[in-house]
């Protein structure tokens, strides 16, 4: 019944806009909260993300809610490794409405099993990697060469360069040039993604 209401709504405010509205926040941990904001054009779902990343040789969560296009409810779990126990693993949930408020999204499972591949793998926060590999798990089945420049404030942070094995959802989201740090603002140099080689 409140959906209907809600359409009715929508149908009456036509003449003046309707728009979608989500929960805008990010921050370490399992949950976050913040202002339910009005979603941009082209973005018609609300997304809950939960990260676990070892970039820092410790685990750490983050969780990210906010508004997004609906192409990114068909993507599966995202598996980066970038060799020496550096990985990152998200899962993402769409929601809209009430929905939103007993909505979760899990961190997909570590997978530890080789799966016979392998790619060109480093973590840095400067444009310098050195050349290392690393053996890809699961559902790591391409290597990704990625370029990214963050900056808050207009001030540039850091140009990180990740290069390892991640899952055909990393690369379908690095396509489409959208990415999220967490409330910073960051621009894509380079996003190159290959089947990974197979191990001799």
């Amino acid at each position: 019944m409140k959906a209907i209401l809600g359409l009715f709504i929508c149908f009456g405010l036509a003449t003046i806009g309707c728009s979608l509205e989500c929960e805008i926040c990010s921050g370490f941990g399992n949950s976050c909260s913040g202002p339910t904001m009005p979603c941009e054009a082209g973005k018609d779902t609300c997304i809950i993300s939960m990260t676990e990343q070892t970039l820092v040789g410790v685990p750490m969560r983050a969780v990210v809610k906010g508004c997004a296009s609906s192409d990114i409810c068909r993507l599966t779990p995202a598996y980066m490794n970038f060799g020496s126990g550096k990985t990152i693993r998200t899962s993402t949930t769409c929601c809209v409405g009430d929905a939103c408020q007993t909505s979760t999204a899990q961190v997909p499972p570590a997978i530890t099993e080789p799966n016979g591949k392998r790619c060109p793998a480093c973590y840095s926060l400067t444009s310098v990697c050195p050349d290392e590999t690393v053996d890809c798990h699961g559902p790591e089945d391409y290597c990704l060469d990625l370029a990214v420049r963050v900056t808050y404030g207009g001030k540039v942070l850091a140009t990180s360069v990740q290069k390892g094995c991640v899952s055909k959802s990393v690369c379908d989201d690095v396509r489409r040039g959208e990415t999220n740090y967490f409330g910073g603002s960051a621009t894509v140099l380079k996003a190159e993604c290959r089947p990974a080689t197979i191990k001799a």
